[in-house]
């Protein structure tokens, strides 16, 4: 009987694994994109680079674990330093509160990403 209680509780834990702390509101195709419900989506980030004492907006990405970051292979140059933010709203706005910025340790890019 326990067994099958604590299976319940982990069950409804899991149920709400990645789901958003604010309902999103679906809609059609994105096409331009809309402003999102602020912190509708926590594992999103915003992946930026350092230029000329500055930081800017390359691409998106999604926390896949506390310290892993999956993006797009083509967002990412040998070249740049980059820093991962998380909980941006307005990416016009560099001391956003609530954010937090990490600096990236270590990319890796697939071999065959552009074959």
């Amino acid at each position: 009987m326990l067994g099958a209680v604590c299976l319940v509780v982990l069950l409804g834990y899991a149920y709400g694994c990645g789901q958003p702390a604010v309902p999103p509101q679906l809609g059609s195709r994105v096409v331009g994109g809309e402003d999102a419900v602020a912190h509708s989506w926590p594992w999103q980030i915003s992946l930026q680079y350092s230029r000329s004492g500055s930081w800017h907006h390359t691409c998106g990405g999604t926390l896949i674990a506390p310290q892993w970051v999956l993006t797009a292979a083509h967002c990412i140059s040998s070249s740049m330093t980059y820093r991962v933010v998380l909980g941006k709203q307005d990416l016009l706005t560099d001391d956003e509160s609530g954010s937090v910025a990490v600096g990236v340790e270590k990319t890796i890019v697939h071999e065959k990403w552009n074959s």
